[in-house]
């Protein structure tokens, strides 16, 4: 499909459809409660992941519609991955880890 065929939804200039937004939301929630985030941090750490800065506004890098490749991994994963940074070990319990700065 064409990319202007797509529209986001919610906050979230990279989900394409009610789906993918619902799963942005999932994220959003596993940082806030995971992290401590606000989820105003939080909803701007999954934009950072997947859109970037245009005009106006953010604009999609990817579109999450369907069945797509993030789905193989859960919220919980998304969350830890977009938080700590795609190369850590966020999920060991012995990692010394830093967040990312937020966006």
């Amino acid at each position: 499909m064409h990319e202007s065929v797509f529209r986001s939804h919610g906050p979230f200039p990279c989900a394409g459809d009610n789906q993918a937004l619902a799963f942005c939301e999932e994220i959003v929630d596993a940082m806030a409660r995971g992290y401590g985030i606000s989820r105003g941090e939080a909803v701007a750490r999954v934009n950072r992941q997947w859109s970037h800065a245009g005009s106006p506004g953010r604009v999609p890098r990817v579109w999450i519609v369907g069945l797509d490749l993030v789905y193989h991994e859960d919220a919980h994963h998304w969350a830890g991955a977009i938080y700590y940074g795609p190369d850590t070990y966020w999920w060991k319990p012995d990692a010394n880890l830093q967040p990312l700065p937020p966006p």
